[in-house]
């Protein structure tokens, strides 16, 4: 990546040479217009990362050029320098979309504090609208050695198979992140991408979704209806939570992609079908099927390829990342300018468990960029725990020597959940339905959690 560039307005030559050498030293590319028609053509030719204007220039002034940038260039911050020391002129300057506004003569160090600031908060913007509107490149992984190998999976199952594919990895991995990108990269791109969690719909509605039904199929079906299935024709179905699936539609499902046809509820006719079957799935089936919750053949014909999701905290390198995007994404959703995180709040998000992994990594930076009072996130506030990595939430044995580095974290992560869940289930008197829905899981995920953890009890 190139230096950054700096745009310095001004009409004096002297003030715009002395500009030039101050932020050539500190790395930065600079250009220089005299007035603000050289500074939109400027902009026009390339765009910079931060425009540094004076308020008081011929012909057009520096407020006139901030609205003529705001309206060629929405996201390009431009910082305002002004010989007169105004609130009023400072607080028009800011209403109008300044980044910053500063007196001369003016502090070299504050100044160039504000110009590095103004540059980070443009490159994450720019790179979230690139993620947000790039067809292939909003697919990105993160820059670590796990996240790269996902990637190069990815693009190998997309360009040379339609086979069934099994997507295994904890809560908020990106599953479905992965099977979109799987759908957008495949031969299989222009056509539909129909997603559907086994978990969050009730046993009795899920065949009707999945394979539709005829009219007069059962009490309340007014009229036919095309399932899931026929819906994919020619794209992806997405299977989320697939461990849910009930014993009896798992037999169903087999016969569906056994004769690749499905035959609706109250119908005789089968109907086929030519979608590809991208199946995910928190729990470890492996157990399931050994467990007799889950049918080994079926098993077998989703699993013609599987693609396990490395954890957050098994992937460090990509927390600092995540963090920076979801930081930009955040102040851009709600209107903030939190310039990033304090030396104390970046050790905090590389010390937490993640549990909840990339999902709990960007709800904790959406949240904390709401209740910051600061320019910088601290650490009180992303609210984590203050030892996440200490698995001492619940009674449990103490990690020894032998236990590699991944038993240690699971067992942390482990405990964590555990207090989650006996805290919210406390908090609800007991009540599963409410906890499952306070914790915004389906009430099968969480009966399987409490069950696993020991907790079912």
């Amino acid at each position: 990546m190139g230096r950054h560039q700096l745009l310095i307005v001004d009409d004096e030559a002297d003030l715009r040479w002395v500009l030039r050498g101050l932020f050539e030293e500190e790395g930065f590319e600079v250009v220089e217009a005299c007035d603000g028609d050289e500074a939109l053509a400027a902009i026009q030719q390339q765009v910079p990362d931060v425009v540094l204007s004076d308020m008081r220039m011929p012909r057009m002034p520096g407020i006139e050029l901030l609205r003529s940038v705001r309206h060629q260039e929405p996201d390009l911050p431009v910082i305002l320098l002004s010989a007169v020391e105004d609130l009023a002129t400072a607080v028009d300057a800011i209403k109008e979309g300044a980044f910053d506004y500063q007196a001369k003569p003016f502090d070299p160090q504050r100044l160039l504090l504000s110009v590095r600031r103004a540059t980070e908060q443009h490159v994450l913007r720019r790179e979230v609208h690139r993620l947000r509107n790039s067809p292939t490149a909003r697919f990105d992984f993160g820059p670590s050695q796990p996240a790269l190998a996902l990637r190069r999976t990815i693009d190998l199952i997309a360009a040379q198979t339609t086979m069934s594919l099994l997507i295994t990895g904890e809560s908020g991995t990106g599953k479905e992140v992965v099977a979109r990108a799987i759908h957008a990269l495949s031969q299989l791109g222009t056509g539909p991408f129909v997603a559907v969690d086994c978990g969050a719909l009730p046993e009795a509605l899920l065949e009707s979704h999945l394979f539709g039904h005829e009219k007069g199929a059962y009490t309340g079906a007014d009229r036919a209806r095309q399932g899931l299935f026929a819906l994919a024709d020619g794209g992806t179905l997405f299977l989320d939570e697939l461990g849910n699936l009930p014993l009896a539609l798992q037999a169903k499902l087999l016969r569906a992609l056994q004769e690749r046809t499905v035959t609706p509820v109250g119908g005789r006719a089968p109907v086929p079908f030519r979608a590809r079957l991208v199946c995910a799935t928190n729990a470890d089936l492996a157990t399931e099927v050994r467990s007799g919750r889950f049918r080994t053949d079926l098993y077998h014909r989703i699993a013609e390829f599987t693609v396990q999701l490395p954890a957050l905290r098994e992937r460090c390198e990509d927390i600092a990342y995540f963090a920076r995007l979801f930081l930009a994404e955040a102040n851009l959703d709600l209107g903030r300018r939190i310039a990033g995180c304090t030396t104390a709040a970046e050790q905090a998000l590389r010390e937490h468990p993640w549990p909840g992994n990339l999902r709990e990594l960007r709800n904790t930076l959406r949240r904390a960029v709401l209740v910051c009072t600061s320019h910088q996130l601290d650490s009180s506030d992303l609210q984590l725990s203050a030892s996440p990595m200490v698995a001492s939430l619940v009674p449990g044995p103490a990690p020894t020597s032998e236990q590699s580095l991944t038993e240690r974290l699971r067992l942390a992560t482990e405990a964590l959940e555990a207090e989650i869940l006996t805290t919210t289930l406390a908090a609800c008197g007991g009540n599963k339905a409410a906890a499952a829905r306070g914790l915004r899981i389906d009430y099968t995920t969480l009966h399987r959690k409490l069950k696993r953890l020991g907790l079912s009890s």
